[in-house]
Parts: C-alpha cells; structure tokens; sequence
C-alpha cells in the first residue's frame, strides 16, 4: 500500500488532466490523487486503463459521494461492498465522504445536506459508520460539509462531530474552506470550532476557493484559487493540529495542469512554513 506522509499535497482527479498525468513521469509538486469512487468503479475500456497507469506513478485517496451516511434510509450495502473492492484494487488506505445526507425514499437528491446536529441522532450514525467500517475494512473517514440551513435546538457542530468520533472511531477530513465559509455565513468563531476537534481524529485537510455573493453570503463552490482568509486559517489550523496530508479542491473553472500544480506547491508551502516533517504521520498514529 503506499504510503502518504503528512508533509504530501495533492490534488482531485479530473478529466481534464488524465492525458497530461498518463502522459508523462511523475510531477514532483504533486504527492497524490483523490478521486469519487463512483465515477470509476463501474468503469471499463480506456477510461480504466487510464486510471491503471496513473495509479502506477501516484497514491490515490478515495472520496465518495454517495453513501449518504445521515439519511433514514437503509445503508446500500451492495454499492458499500463495491466501494470496499475497489480501494484493495487499487491498495486505496483512505476513503472519506460527507457527514451529510443525500437521500431520501425517493432515490438520491443530488445534494449534500446537513445532518440535524441532535444527541439522539448520535448513536444511529454511530451504528452506520461502524457498519460501513466493518465492510471496507478501514476507518471511514468524514468530512465537514458546508451548509446553508440550520435546524432547531441542535448541538455545537465541534461538539456533535466530536462525540460522534468518540463513539464511532471514525476519522475526520478537516474541510477548512468549509469551516470559513460556514463561520461567515452562520455567524459562529472559525478557531473555536477548529480548536474544539479531536486533533488524533484528523486524518487529511481540505482547502478549496469560495464565491463571495454580493450580499456578503459565501458559496462553496470550489472555482477560485484560495483567498488569503482561508490561507490564514489553514496556517492557524497547522500551528494548533499540525500537518497532515493537504488536498487542494478545484471542482470549476480548472487551470492547466501545470499551473494548478504550481498553484499547490505555492499553497502548500504558505501554509506549512516551517513544519515541513519527514515522518509518516500514519505510521505515528497506528
């Protein structure tokens, strides 16, 4: 299985790059790829063979769509054991989704939606991501969404999301985009919530751009480069967690290869200054 130190960066698999990645040797700005299982474990022909010679000069991340850990429906467990192929086909270590919900009895609504932050609701996720665990073999690892309504009477989002890594041993995809966006539009400090998280949980981070509307309101949509704000949260996020394994989300308006792998290292090194490690946090923290 290759191994994926917390001092690596890297970037999203996209259609647009998969010539350039084929095509030529390993980029040295680039440590890994993450990629949505469902857009390639069904698949065949060319596109497979594509995936084959990148996963040759590259470590992959999965990070999933689908599950739809939060909703009342029964966990899908034949598309689960799919996914749990998948990641050994490929000796994939780390597979992340969304602590959301993205159906309901009617089939899949194409969104990510918050989960009602209740107490009584902890132990239901709990039993599901233990579930989902059991089958891929691996801690399911979950990611701070960004949302845009709230529920009545709910808990502090750190607190929810802490007592459910508590009661789980799931992991956590640190989204710090999403934790800027949502401090903006909810009104809430973005420090208090990061500080509040388990640091031991923290498997990867997330950073990504936003759209600011004109009316203040942030959107997150992943088509600009990553403002200074965001910039100087992820600085504030390594000082107190440390370095982990830095993903950089670009889902729109996609650079060039090159240039987005230069945007990376820039990035990358802005925000980890000095603690640039050797070590394989992985290895540390079994």
């Amino acid at each position: 299985m290759w191994s994926i130190t917390a001092a690596n960066k890297g970037i999203g698999l996209r259609n647009e790059h998969i010539l350039s990645l084929c095509n030529q040797a390993k980029i040295p700005q680039l440590d890994f790829l993450e990629l949505a299982p469902e857009n390639w474990m069904n698949m065949g022909g060319l596109k497979r063979e594509s995936l084959d010679c990148i996963a040759e000069r590259y470590p992959l991340i999965a990070h999933g769509l689908s599950l739809s850990i939060g909703d009342a429906q029964p966990l899908n467990i034949d598309f689960i054991k799919k996914v749990g192929d998948f990641l050994d086909y490929y000796d994939i270590d780390i597979y992340s989704e969304h602590l959301s919900f993205s159906r309901d009895r009617t089939g899949y609504l194409y969104e990510l939606l918050p989960i009602p932050r209740h107490r009584a609701n902890i132990d239901y996720l709990a039993d599901r991501i233990k579930r989902v665990q059991d089958i891929i073999k691996r801690p399911l690892v979950l990611e701070n969404i960004s949302y845009y309504y709230q529920y009545a009477d709910e808990m502090a989002e750190a607190e929810f999301i802490s007592e459910l890594v508590d009661k789980s041993d799931c992991e956590l995809l640190l989204d710090i985009n999403n934790v800027y966006v949502n401090s903006k539009n909810h009104h809430y400090n973005a420090l208090d919530f990061i500080t509040s998280l388990p640091s031991k949980a923290i498997r990867y981070y997330h950073i990504a751009g936003h759209l600011e509307q004109d009316d203040g309101f942030l959107l997150d949509t992943h088509g600009k480069a990553v403002n200074h704000e965001v910039t100087t949260l992820a600085q504030q996020v390594i000082k107190y967690h440390g370095l982990r394994p830095l993903l950089l989300e670009r889902d729109h308006h996609v650079p060039e290869l090159a240039r987005l792998c230069t945007e990376l290292e820039l990035l990358h090194d802005s925000i980890a200054g000095e603690k640039q490690v050797e070590e394989d946090w992985y290895a540390q923290s079994a």
